[in-house]
Protein backbone atom coordinates (compact mmCIF):
# COMPACT_ATOMS: atom_id res chain seq x y z
CA UNK A 1 0.00 0.00 0.00
CA UNK A 2 1.18 3.48 -1.02
CA UNK A 3 1.86 6.01 1.24
CA UNK A 4 -1.02 8.23 -0.20
CA UNK A 5 -3.21 5.32 0.35
CA UNK A 6 -2.13 4.86 4.01
CA UNK A 7 -3.02 8.31 4.83
CA UNK A 8 -6.37 8.22 3.40
CA UNK A 9 -7.07 5.22 5.43
CA UNK A 10 -6.20 6.50 8.51
CA UNK A 11 -8.59 9.72 7.50
CA UNK A 12 -12.63 10.23 7.99
CA UNK A 13 -14.45 11.77 4.80
CA UNK A 14 -17.48 13.25 4.99
CA UNK A 15 -21.11 13.73 2.52
CA UNK A 16 -19.84 15.85 -0.32
CA UNK A 17 -16.05 15.53 -0.18
CA UNK A 18 -14.35 14.65 -3.13
CA UNK A 19 -13.54 10.76 -3.23
CA UNK A 20 -9.43 10.79 -3.32
CA UNK A 21 -8.69 7.00 -3.61
CA UNK A 22 -10.77 4.21 -5.42
CA UNK A 23 -11.72 1.67 -2.95
CA UNK A 24 -14.65 0.42 -0.38
CA UNK A 25 -15.26 2.94 1.98
CA UNK A 26 -17.62 1.92 4.95
CA UNK A 27 -20.00 4.52 6.62
CA UNK A 28 -20.89 5.28 10.35
CA UNK A 29 -24.29 3.73 9.64
CA UNK A 30 -22.63 0.17 8.44
CA UNK A 31 -22.99 0.39 5.23
CA UNK A 32 -19.97 -0.22 2.35
CA UNK A 33 -20.14 0.98 -0.97
CA UNK A 34 -17.32 0.97 -3.75
CA UNK A 35 -16.57 4.86 -4.72
CA UNK A 36 -13.68 5.83 -7.48
CA UNK A 37 -11.85 8.83 -8.18
CA UNK A 38 -13.77 11.90 -8.76
CA UNK A 39 -17.26 10.35 -7.10
CA UNK A 40 -18.43 12.58 -4.50
CA UNK A 41 -19.16 10.89 -0.96
CA UNK A 42 -23.25 9.90 -0.77
CA UNK A 43 -25.34 11.03 1.89
CA UNK A 44 -27.19 8.34 3.70
CA UNK A 45 -31.14 8.29 2.64
CA UNK A 46 -32.85 8.45 5.67
CA UNK A 47 -29.34 9.89 8.26
CA UNK A 48 -28.51 12.16 5.62
CA UNK A 49 -24.85 13.71 5.50
CA UNK A 50 -22.12 10.91 6.98
CA UNK A 51 -18.84 10.04 7.55
CA UNK A 52 -16.78 7.65 5.43
CA UNK A 53 -14.08 5.85 6.73
CA UNK A 54 -11.54 3.85 4.28
CA UNK A 55 -11.86 -0.05 4.05
CA UNK A 56 -9.45 -1.02 1.59
CA UNK A 57 -8.83 -1.05 -2.34
CA UNK A 58 -11.32 -3.39 -4.24
CA UNK A 59 -10.57 -7.06 -4.27
CA UNK A 60 -11.79 -7.92 -7.61
CA UNK A 61 -10.11 -6.73 -10.90
CA UNK A 62 -12.87 -6.64 -12.99
CA UNK A 63 -14.79 -4.36 -10.81
CA UNK A 64 -12.14 -1.66 -11.11
CA UNK A 65 -13.70 1.97 -12.30
CA UNK A 66 -13.02 2.13 -16.47
CA UNK A 67 -11.53 5.76 -15.57
CA UNK A 68 -8.59 4.22 -13.90
CA UNK A 69 -7.69 1.97 -16.89
CA UNK A 70 -8.47 4.43 -20.02
CA UNK A 71 -11.30 3.03 -21.44
CA UNK A 72 -13.89 5.55 -20.34
CA UNK A 73 -15.41 7.05 -22.37
CA UNK A 74 -17.26 9.73 -21.18
CA UNK A 75 -20.73 7.99 -20.39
Amino acid sequence: MDRKRQDGAKRRFKSGQWVEYEGVYLSEWGDDLLLVQGDLFPSHPQMGDTNWTYAGPTVDERLRSPKLNGHFIGY
